[in-house]
């Protein structure tokens, strides 16, 4: 019993210095766990900083594991036959206790195994979502993202309607063109990649829906107001005809520009130009006339088709007309232009706030930010697993070249160089490695195939994910094994040889 007592004593005070110094790597780690967690208006608001009960919980772990881990060596630490156990010392192999020492060894061996296979899952995960969101990040969203600063506004809270609402947005257009360093600037409903969308049906002339039409005979699809310059401070290619312009007011015939995705869908291999089409039912199918047709862009996440789409002059619609949004494009890192437009709107009118402010690169940032969140998140806890993995793997490393003490320093003797020595130690690491990741490969080809619905362009058995991955893993793994190997290529034969 004094024998179990200090054993789990020493189990026990190790287990609370690791929970301690894990205590510690917590509050260090949990600003940055927030900052892997938030992004911009997605932000989550978490209080992640550990308290008392964090701190109770963490004790008793720690205690627990301590005295679980510790209780059985211990136990077989005290099964030693007296007589037998004096005459061999710890390096012999066929001593009494051997057995227990070689059941700690297997063990060992298992749990750096398992360590290593567990990193390489996670990691693995990390890699197909950090694949997913490149893929989103280079998607083709149909626009120039560069140098677009956005934010919303909306007079009708100081009274603006009608035709003196469309003369506010003009002349706040014009003020914001007027800017130094601003190339264009425009205004509409919906920002593109936003997630902010509307839709309305749509009934054309001549056309007969076959499918998904309403009983009335229109078709669902989407739709925005917009100003002037809108596609020009997009960069959005125009096809055929032209775009909204300043002569499209509301005394002037209505007219809307379509998408490409519109005019192939619903208009088939005719020319677009001088179709009508109407909002409604047939008999509005002729209210508006077809002047152009544009690149198709996305407005919800880049992961989403391009929608045929209907853009209409803001000054033509004004019974719904209110907030708007805003698209200014700058000459250099639009952040440094949000300055002087809210200049500009508080010359225009004082009591008029700007919200939403954010470059168009952020939007669509905010769009991927799932993606974002797990790709931080499984990277984190893979590469924080696979620091675990390779502590374990040196520790069983270290344990091992200690036993071998004897063996290395014979083999030194018989004339084994320093080469022979560190191969010997680092292929044991690297067949523990080896073993972990064929066990790791195999798991994360089974659970992977659950990540099918939160992957893009990429598959959930991707062959150069799961390469890279386990190859990186087998490196890293060698670098841990070989600061054990290097010490034991220093062993003096005649020291070792005289080890018991």
């Amino acid at each position: 019993m004094r024998l179990i007592n200090q054993m789990l004593t020493e189990s026990v005070l190790l287990a609370l210095a690791g929970g301690t110094l894990g205590l510690g790597l917590a509050y260090w780690a949990s600003a940055i766990l927030l900052a892997l967690m938030s992004g911009g208006r997605n932000a989550i608001v978490l209080h992640v900083t550990p308290n008392l009960r964090v701190l109770t919980f963490t004790g008793a772990v720690s205690v627990l594991t301590g005295v679980l881990f510790g209780l059985a060596p211990a136990l077989q630490g005290t099964r030693l036959v007296l007589t037998p156990g004096l005459k061999k010392g710890w390096g012999s192999t066929p001593g009494v206790g051997s057995h227990s020492r070689r059941f700690g060894l297997q063990l060992g061996k298992v749990l750096a195994i398992s360590q290593v296979a567990i990193s390489l899952l996670l990691l693995i995960g990390a890699g197909l979502f950090i694949r997913t969101l490149t893929n989103l990040e280079n998607e083709n969203v149909g626009f120039d993202r560069r140098n677009l600063v956005l934010f919303g506004i909306d007079p009708t809270k100081s009274g603006y309607k009608g035709e003196k609402l469309v003369a506010f947005y003009r002349e706040l257009q014009r003020r914001i063109e007027a800017i130094p360093g601003v190339s264009s600037a425009s205004l509409s409903r919906h920002t593109l990649v936003s997630g902010g969308v509307s839709i309305d049906g749509v009934a054309i002339q001549g056309y007969t829906p076959e499918s998904g039409a309403s009983n009335n005979g229109s078709i669902a699809v989407h739709v925005n107001d917009v100003g002037p310059e809108f596609f020009e401070t997009f960069g959005i290619p125009v096809e055929m005809g032209r775009v909204i312009g300043d002569r499209d007011t509301a005394a002037a015939p209505n007219v809307g520009v379509v998408s490409r995705a519109f005019a192939r869908q619903y208009l088939g291999g005719t020319n677009p130009i001088g179709r009508r089409f109407g909002f409604g039912d047939q008999r509005s199918s002729s209210d508006i006339a077809i002047v152009g047709v544009v690149g198709d862009v996305r407005y919800g996440q880049p992961r989403d088709r391009m929608p045929p789409t209907v853009y209409v002059p803001y000054a033509q619609h004004t019974e719904q007309l209110d907030e708007m949004n805003f698209e200014v494009r700058t000459a250099g890192d639009p952040k440094n232009w949000v300055g002087p437009v809210r200049e500009a709107v508080h010359e225009l009118d004082a009591n008029l706030p700007l919200f939403d402010v954010r470059t168009q690169v952020e939007q669509i940032e905010q769009a991927t930010f799932q993606e974002r969140l797990f790709a931080r998140l499984s990277s984190f806890f893979g590469l924080l697993a696979l620091a675990l993995a390779c502590v374990g793997l040196y520790g069983i490393m270290s344990y091992g070249v200690s036993r071998r003490t004897n063996e290395i320093g014979v083999r030194m003797a018989f004339g084994a160089g320093r080469c022979d020595v560190l191969d010997l130690v680092v292929r044991q690491g690297l067949q523990l490695t080896i073993l972990g990741v064929i066990f790791g490969v195999a798991a994360a080809w089974a659970l992977t195939r659950f990540l099918t619905s939160f992957l893009y362009g990429v598959r959930p058995g991707d062959p150069v994910t799961f390469g890279l991955v386990s190859l990186a893993v087998i490196l890293v793994s060698i670098l841990s094994s070989y600061i054990p190997a290097r010490r034991a290529t220093k062993v003096d034969p005649m020291v070792a040889l005289r080890y018991e």
